[in-house]
């Protein structure tokens, strides 16, 4: 085999790789997440899939042992609906307060709770209307 025939081969096998790599990254890089109500309507069978989930967290509902790194609470959308209970093994969230959102990534296991592996609380949207009216002020 010639150079030049070594090197178009090099660089095809270098354009795949780079093109496979750009495609996991941008597959990964968009999150996508589904509601509370939305993952209920899924089929049961895809409801044991890697899931991430939006919700707002139901304060009644908090149980945190700071001993063990247990956290559970519901979760519901917005409008109401069916409450998702979970379970996460982690640090509580300085602001984990009755109808923050929350996003959460899991599985949900046999006994209908949901195993959250990552937990993100969102900042409420008020906070960014005040920090809004106060650059403006400035």
């Amino acid at each position: 085999m010639s150079t030049r025939a070594k090197l178009v081969v090099a660089l095809v096998v270098v354009v795949g790789v780079i093109g496979m790599l750009v495609r996991t990254a941008v597959t990964h890089a968009s999150t996508y997440y589904v509601t509370v109500n939305q993952f209920f309507q899924e089929s049961p069978a895809r409801q044991h899939d890697l899931t991430t989930i939006s919700g707002e967290i139901i304060g009644s509902s908090i149980n945190w042992n700071p001993t063990s790194g247990l956290l559970k609470f519901d979760v519901q959308d917005k409008t109401g609906g069916k409450t998702l209970p979970v379970v996460y093994h982690g640090a509580k969230p300085d602001d984990f307060t009755d109808n923050w959102p929350v996003i959460v990534t899991g599985t949900l296991q046999p006994d209908g709770s949901f195993l959250a592996s990552k937990l993100l609380i969102k900042c409420p949207s008020k906070y960014e209307a005040q920090n809004q009216a106060a650059n403006a002020a400035s």
